[in-house]
């Protein structure tokens, strides 16, 4: 066991991109926040005195939907794993909410997280307002700019490699060199059912893929979904075995139950539909 991800408040952001998943399946997970009561007992339980070194608990991760600075909690989260020296790994959208965009907040989180994953739809004013609506790029390149420009600590930037924005892939990569940004993860856009039209808008083909590829491979900072090319499996993950594929993780919804499949289609999706059974995974399904 080595990443704990919490469901923190997935229906709590302050954008609205229009590839996230709840975006795509038209509705709220409706599950509300999570309580800090439940963060800490999903915490305590696979971090504690008797769990096997080789199993402990390494890092948390709060919200992968949502923004996790907006968790009403995210405060006490942060001061219960400063506590039980857990770095947490942090994903966010780049708008650094309230105290978080100070010089004090920023540097708070450097320091306790193992690293600052900020996501990145949009490398141009006209896509960040379609991409990240209700934010501004100025805001946002300047927002990890000064995150960056700390010096310590680790930020990753996480690039969403939709056909918009192929052509900025390498202003992406020279901007990042230039701000000290070492590493970067290309991931292509996920569609679960109902996104058709998005796909059509967005999805990049097999040929752009390998073209992708072969310009980001001999850059060692380059890493993601855009490399990815397996295949793990043909039948659904039974419940209480986790996917061989993140066998080393394990997602807590925000009522507490534990979800083993990282298939956003089987979680936020259709789970009847075909792409929700581990051979049609869109996570794992390789390029053609």
């Amino acid at each position: 066991m080595k990443r704990l991800t919490l469901l923190t408040n997935p229906d709590r952001c302050n954008l609205r991109c229009p590839l996230c998943f709840l975006n795509q399946r038209g509705r709220t997970l409706g599950m509300g926040e999570m309580p800090i009561e439940v963060a800490r007992a999903a915490i305590e339980r696979f971090a504690g005195a008797e769990i096997p070194a080789q199993k402990k608990l390494r890092e948390v991760i709060p919200s992968t939907m949502g923004e996790p600075l907006l968790y009403t909690y995210f405060d006490e989260l942060l001061d219960f794993c400063c506590s039980r020296r857990l770095p947490l790994n942090l994903t966010t959208n780049g708008t650094f909410p309230g105290k978080w965009g100070t010089e004090p907040g920023m540097e708070r989180l450097l320091d306790a997280c193992s690293d600052i994953k900020v996501s990145c739809m949009a490398f141009d004013d006209a896509t960040f307002d379609e991409m990240m609506p209700g934010f501004s790029f100025e805001r946002w390149r300047d927002n990890v700019c000064r995150l960056a420009g700390f010096g310590r600590g680790s930020v990753t930037l996480q690039v969403t490699v939709h056909k918009k924005l192929v052509a900025k892939v390498p202003e992406i990569l020279a901007w990042a060199d230039s701000i000290g940004i070492a590493r970067i993860k290309w991931n292509l856009p996920v569609f679960i059912s109902g996104g058709q039209t998005l796909r059509a808008r967005y999805d990049v083909d097999a040929a752009t893929v390998r073209e992708l590829r072969e310009f980001l491979s001999p850059r060692g900072q380059c890493k993601g979904s855009l490399f990815f090319d397996g295949d793990f499996g043909s039948s659904c993950v039974k419940a209480g075995h986790a996917c061989e594929f993140f066998k080393d993780e394990i997602w807590i919804l925000p009522d507490g139950t534990e979800e083993f499949c990282p298939n956003p289609e089987r979680r936020f999706g259709d789970r009847n539909a075909a792409g929700a059974t581990c051979g049609s995974c869109v996570l794992l399904k390789p390029i053609a």
